[in-house]
């Protein structure tokens, strides 16, 4: 009887601990955060269709310094980020970037996945990690309104297209 009680917690912590690695995408390579989270150098920009392309069918992590909507597109100011696990609160690290913020443009129809503090902790019924969709209005409006030093440590997974547009975001869980 002893030893049931301390497998539940185990069990509920290596289920949490997966969940959250399939929610991320980071499970299932050897090659480490740098396979996703490549520097970006300083002088691409997403304006530019070379520099576009540099971002065509990749997958990075990033930090963003603001969002906004323009000429019917939302675009974002993003630097490469690294992620790691904290193991002893079972979260996520943010380890910013350096160089300067690139411009990236959402495709039309990208997928936005906000969990805490980006869409902040008013969803009943879900936990602050499950990723939730928004709009990219919404994503837009709530980035803006956020604490600069909140923003600063926000983490976000993007996808690429082949043209170098991104079709998903999904906000880094940050209790």
């Amino acid at each position: 009887m002893h030893a049931s009680r301390r497998r539940a917690p185990l069990r509920l912590l290596t289920f949490a601990a997966l969940g959250a690695l399939a929610l991320t995408g980071c499970g299932g390579t050897t090659e480490g955060p740098s396979a996703t989270s490549s520097p970006v150098p300083a002088t691409a920009t997403a304006t530019a269709p070379a520099a576009e392309n540099r971002f065509a069918g990749t997958k990075r992590f990033v930090t963003t310094d603001r969002a906004w909507t323009e000429g019917g597109l939302t675009k974002l100011s993003v630097r490469s980020a690294e992620k790691k696990v904290n193991t002893q609160f079972d979260t996520w690290e943010i380890v910013p970037g350096t160089g300067e913020f690139v411009t990236v443009t959402l495709a039309k129809d990208a997928r936005v996945l906000l969990t805490v503090p980006i869409r902040g902790d008013d969803a009943p019924g879900t936990s602050g990690g499950e990723p939730l969709p928004a709009s990219q209005a919404e994503f837009v409006t709530l980035l803006t309104q956020l604490d600069p030093r909140t923003r600063e440590g926000a983490g976000f997974d993007l996808s690429f297209d082949g043209e170098g547009r991104v079709t998903k975001v999904q906000s880094l869980y940050k209790p």
